[in-house]
């Protein structure tokens, strides 16, 4: 299963890269308390926190993003980006299934850990050779 659609790679990294400006990075960037309020968290007050730890989290996803476009060209970075975004990944499952133990999270953070497993398994099947 590792690798199976690593001819593909270039092609899953221009999505991955779109999905993250567009699902995750701009919207924490510019928007990030409704962003937070359209995944059912509570914002606590004073909202400036929240707000700029949100943008904080934004930021980090479009630079990732901007470099899934660079890797997607350059074949010699894609191992590298490739294990980076297992390593992500891994960590962003880890973050999840805590809060959904500690009860600490809305529900759709939680079923979000079935979409952070398949981006696992879906990274694994493109894993350059």
């Amino acid at each position: 299963m590792i690798g199976l659609w690593n001819p593909y790679l270039h092609i899953y990294l221009y999505v991955v890269a779109i999905g993250m400006l567009i699902g995750f990075g701009l919207p924490l960037l510019l928007v990030p308390i409704q962003w937070a309020r359209l995944f059912r968290w509570e914002i606590p007050q004073p909202k400036q926190l929240a707000a700029f730890l949100g943008h904080s989290l934004g930021a980090f996803i479009c630079v990732v993003a901007v470099f899934a476009f660079r890797a997607a060209n350059t074949p010699a970075v894609q191992p590298f980006f490739v294990d980076m975004m297992l390593w992500i990944i891994s960590g962003s499952i880890l973050i999840h299934v805590y809060g959904a133990m500690k009860r600490a999270q809305p529900i759709t953070e939680t079923i979000e850990i079935l979409v952070w497993f398949l981006l696992l398994f879906a990274t694994l099947a493109f894993y350059p050779s």
